[in-house]
């Protein structure tokens, strides 16, 4: 049976530049959001082990002085937070949250150029071919060279912009 799926296709400059434009701010969007999960986490994360391990530290000099059942908890106090810090340097939270920040700085200059071009557009002047080509590579080598987005995040996104009127025209299209 044939693919019913069907596929963008914009009908002028325009649409397609818009098109873009959402693409572009979907993308800055997620990388943002992204960012700042890392960044929340590398202090969770941080935080957490530094007051297992003060724990634990104060624990065993107390368990040195006056020996009793504490030595259990101490013990599981200190599994842990090794465990904490192994997953802190392990899941890397802020390399994540510097790679998620530089891609939505990227997209950010493209919805500028993008915005460039509507205006053009708007004023009566059209982009040139390169200026259009040079906006599509541009998106290619930052989608190509962006992080992976973990699905939680993509779908909050695209509920945030399910009510945008162009986005909806743009995903009916690939969901039928």
């Amino acid at each position: 049976m044939p693919s019913t799926q069907r596929f963008f296709e914009p009908g002028s400059q325009r649409e397609l530049l818009r098109g873009w434009l959402i693409h572009a701010h979907k993308g800055r969007d997620r990388h943002d959001t992204a960012a700042r999960i890392y960044e929340w986490s590398k202090y969770v994360f941080g935080t957490a082990a530094i007051i297992l391990s003060t724990i634990v530290g104060t624990s065993v000099f107390q368990e040195l002085a006056a020996k009793s059942t504490v030595s259990l908890w101490v013990g599981l106090l200190s599994v842990a937070a090794a465990v904490l810090s192994a997953l802190q340097t392990f899941l890397d939270f802020p390399a994540r949250a510097e790679r998620h920040r530089a891609a939505g700085v990227k997209y950010k200059a493209v919805i500028r150029s993008l915005e460039h071009s509507l205006a053009t557009l708007a004023a009566g002047g059209a982009p040139t071919e390169d200026q259009i080509t040079q906006i599509q590579q541009r998106l290619d080598e930052l989608e190509d060279s962006a992080p992976v987005i973990m699905p939680r995040i993509y779908s909050m996104v695209e509920r945030r912009y399910a009510d945008v009127e162009y986005v909806q025209e743009a995903l009916g299209l690939y969901r039928s």
